[in-house]
């Protein structure tokens, strides 16, 4: 076209137009007006929207309720049309032919799926585990199913068989025989959720009482609203339409929301009881006393919801109503169960399985939710309703978050587990950590790296999961990452001491400077690393201290824990030893030690003598030394001082001890007889003074005696 604007167009431009021109100019005006529409939308339309959906409710509310006194009529209509036609009793005689072709169909169903009670659980209930519950449960549910497919089929083969060939008793016989089935559905799903036949069984907690109740006040809502919803339909059917028709359908939902409300009112203890599943925690509690009130206000306010969106010209959404109430009902007990049974498994893979099914379930119900009200969340953004846009957003955030979850649960799961096999390989390695000081050997370099691994792995997942989700929502993430970008250059500039840290820390992780568990000097601190973060280390002293070392301050790494320690040994022996004689028996010795079997394996290098290295004023220093694996040598040196000391009293050699000997002048014999008058004169001055201090204790005493004597 060569013009394409339509406000200049006349009616001779539009004739020359061909069919596929005209309905290309048709869909650029409808865009056009969209698009105007859209950027002249002001929060005044809303309100105006709102008042007209308003005033359209209140004025159909209006016709319906008026149609009250049409109801007889309507009624008188529908019977006639089910009975125009017939011979006398030919109404009757459809009653009789449907209770008996039901009860030969529940026969059938009966005798060839004979029901059985599950077996015994044994003398602990308590101690059915979840999975046999669910056995249980599935094994009751294909057998309602089998049933109601037999009931289904016989019922209908004997109707259909025995007379009913008029189209009007066909529609009543689909329509009550659908009744029927919900009926059986409803009252399968029940007997298998809470087990009645076996409370052992029941997966949620619910006593036997309490759950009898409830599956009665159920069953009763149940009926009340199938059989209703159904006649209401066969009325339809025979021509009761208009406003008396949705009078009666209306009824029949109040009726049924009322019942559910009331149910949900009645086992309202019950259903928190269920909830809190043995949770003491006060927030859950709290959860669990408005949970049946909630369910009571849910039952109400969906059934308003679907009856307005019926008189506001959409269709009205009493199933998926319906289907809501039956979820709220159903789902949150099966979580709380399913996070008790989380809280009594100790295996992690099982308890990581039933966490991301209890997400999986949650996520489940979001997309059922989301498929029962009909929400085309799966179309193009720009063709999508605001509740479609909001369901998608929320959609996909839950699938993100149930994806990021179950990642998580398996990377944690495994690297836990890798974690727990090199803490207990270093253990083992370690041995006695009390008879180490310094020095012992560090964990692999896979068990130092693990944990770092692990939290960088969990940052990552939160970033992503972060990202995704606020694209799911709308948010335009490339800015932000630039932003980010932005704020982390910043950031680099203003904390270079932390940038250097983190540097300087992954270099020394690349380099295999140290390892977890190994025993370094920094120069101004030393100790075990017991720590390894992303910018410091932490270090434990062999006395108990703990020091917090950033890694850019480290200037030198001295490691005590690599492959291999010395430790050498001295002896001082007496200046007329046998120096032949202690080779030997420390040669000796040093095969014993080999052959030890506490400390024979961790020899590198055996035990033996390096000879003289020093005559001091004592005697000869002769040293020994050994190598061994890193943190052994402290135990094994206090083996090789026993072993020595042992050999050389067995070979009569003795360790020279230091002496200082005095020499005196000799006295003559007038001194001599002089200090021994000396000492003996002192000698009985001490007698002397001892007999004079035993008599006045025995004085003492024997005064004491007589005064007790005396009183």
């Amino acid at each position: 076209m060569a013009d394409t604007n339509t406000d200049q167009l006349t009616a001779e431009d539009l004739a020359r137009l061909s069919d596929g021109e005209l309905r290309t100019l048709f869909v650029d005006r409808l865009t056009e007006e969209t698009a105007n529409q859209g950027a002249a939308w002001t929060p005044a339309d809303l309100a105006y929207q709102f008042q007209q959906a308003f005033t359209t409710v209140q004025t159909r509310l209006g016709d319906i309720f008026g149609s009250y006194g049409e109801l007889g009529d309507a009624l008188t209509a529908a019977t006639t049309a089910l009975t125009q036609g017939r011979e006398d009793g030919g109404l009757m005689q459809f009653v009789l032919l449907f209770l008996l072709s039901v009860g030969i169909g529940w026969a059938a169903a009966h005798f060839a799926s004979p029901r059985r009670r599950p077996p015994p659980a044994g003398a602990n209930d308590a101690a059915v585990p979840l999975s046999r519950k669910l056995r249980v449960m599935a094994l009751s549910l294909s057998r309602d199913g089998a049933e109601m497919v037999i009931f289904a089929v016989i019922a209908t083969t004997v109707f259909m068989l025995l007379g009913g060939a008029d189209p009007r008793d066909r529609v009543a016989f689909a329509f009550y025989l659908a009744a029927i089935l919900i009926m059986r559905v409803v009252s399968g799903g029940m007997r298998a959720y809470l087990s009645l036949p076996a409370p052992a069984y029941r997966i949620p907690a619910f006593d036997d009482p309490s759950a009898r109740r409830l599956n009665t006040t159920i069953l009763f809502a149940t009926a009340l609203g199938a059989f209703g919803f159904f006649t209401c339909s066969l009325f339809g059917v025979l021509g009761v339409t208009g406003d008396a028709h949705y009078l009666f359908l209306t009824s029949v939902g109040l009726a049924l929301a009322g019942g559910l409300a009331a149910a949900f009112v009645i086992n309202r203890g019950a259903l928190s009881e269920a909830l809190l599943a043995d949770d003491p925690r006060s927030y859950r509690g709290r959860i669990a006393r408005s949970y049946p009130w909630l369910l009571a206000t849910a039952a109400i306010v969906l059934w308003l919801a679907a009856l307005v969106s019926g008189l506001l010209g959409f269709v009205p959404l009493f199933g998926a109503a319906l289907f809501t109430v039956v979820l709220g009902l159903t789902l949150p007990p099966v979580d709380a169960v399913l996070g008790r049974e989380v809280r009594g498994l100790e295996e992690p893979i099982p308890a990581a399985i039933t966490r991301v099914v209890r997400l999986g379930l949650w996520v489940a119900a979001i997309f059922a939710l989301t498929v029962a009200w009909r929400v085309n969340f799966l179309g193009a953004a720009d063709d999508a309703s605001v509740g479609a846009l909001i369901m998608r957003a929320l959609t996909e955030v839950a699938v993100v978050v149930l994806l990021a979850y179950a990642t998580w649960e398996s990377l944690r799961i495994w690297l836990d587990k890798k974690i727990a096999d090199e803490n207990e390989a270093f253990a083992a390695e370690q041995g006695d950590l009390a008879e180490m000081e310094i020095g012992g050997a560090g964990m692999s370099r896979l068990g130092t790296l693990l944990p770092l691994i692990k939290r960088t792995g969990q940052a990552i997942i939160l970033v992503i999961v972060s990202m995704m989700i606020l694209s799911s929502l709308g948010v335009d993430i490339g800015p932000v990452l630039a932003g980010a970008g932005v704020v982390g250059l910043a950031i680099g500039f203003g904390s270079q001491t932390l940038v250097r840290d983190i540097v300087s820390g992954a270099f020394f992780l690349i380099d295999d400077a140290f390892r977890q568990g190994e025993y370094i000097d920094l120069g101004s601190v030393k100790g075990s690393v017991e720590k390894i973060n992303a910018r410091s280390l932490q270090l434990r002293h062999h006395r108990g201290a703990l020091n917090t070392v950033p890694f850019g301050e480290i200037a030198t790494i001295q490691n005590y824990s690599r492959d291999w320690a010395i430790m050498k040994l001295r002896f001082r022996l007496a200046f007329d030893t046998d120096l032949e004689k202690v080779r030997k028996l420390l040669k000796r010795t040093g095969q014993e030690l080999l052959d030890h079997p506490d400390v024979g394996e961790d020899f590198i290098q055996p035990f033996k003598s390096q000879g003289v290295i020093e005559v001091d004023d004592y005697g000869l220093v002769i040293s020994t030394k050994f190598m061994c694996k890193p943190g052994k040598q402290f135990l094994i040196r206090r083996h090789a001082y026993a072993a020595v000391q042992a050999a050389f009293a067995e070979n009569g050699i003795e360790f020279s001890t230091p002496e200082v000997r005095v020499a005196i002048e000799d006295e003559d014999e007038e001194s001599r007889n002089q200090r021994a008058e000396k000492q003996a004169a002192g000698a009985a001055a001490l007698k002397h003074q001892l007999r004079q201090e035993a008599a006045e204790q025995q004085g003492s005493t024997g005064g004491s005696g007589s005064s007790s004597g005396a009183g």
